[in-house]
């Protein structure tokens, strides 16, 4: 008696053609994830670089600050402008206008 069984190799065909395009998947996945992480952490270290660059310059503006606003300068520019101090000044607002 001979059995015919033509449906058993289809079969395997078929699920190995499945596992084969779900292998391909998922290795494409994986390619995917790993090139935006290398270009999320080129980003990341890009932008710390930007931020060192950001705090040296906030630094430098205000040590400009903080010298142009100094007690002493500002002395200094009052003489060499003529000014004086007042010790009752009168100030007049513009809500008394």
């Amino acid at each position: 008696m001979t059995v015919i069984q033509p449906n058993r190799k289809e079969n395997l065909i078929h699920l190995l053609f499945i596992f084969g395009a779900v292998l391909v998947a998922i290795a494409s996945l994986y390619v995917l994830v790993y090139s935006r992480t290398v270009s999320l952490k080129h980003d990341i270290e890009k932008t710390k670089a930007e931020l060192e660059t950001v705090r040296v310059q906030n630094a430098e503006l205000k040590n400009g600050f903080y010298t142009a606003v100094d007690s002493r300068k500002l002395d200094e520019l009052a003489q060499e402008k003529g000014l004086i101090y007042d010790k009752n000044p009168q100030w007049e607002f513009a809500s008394q206008l």
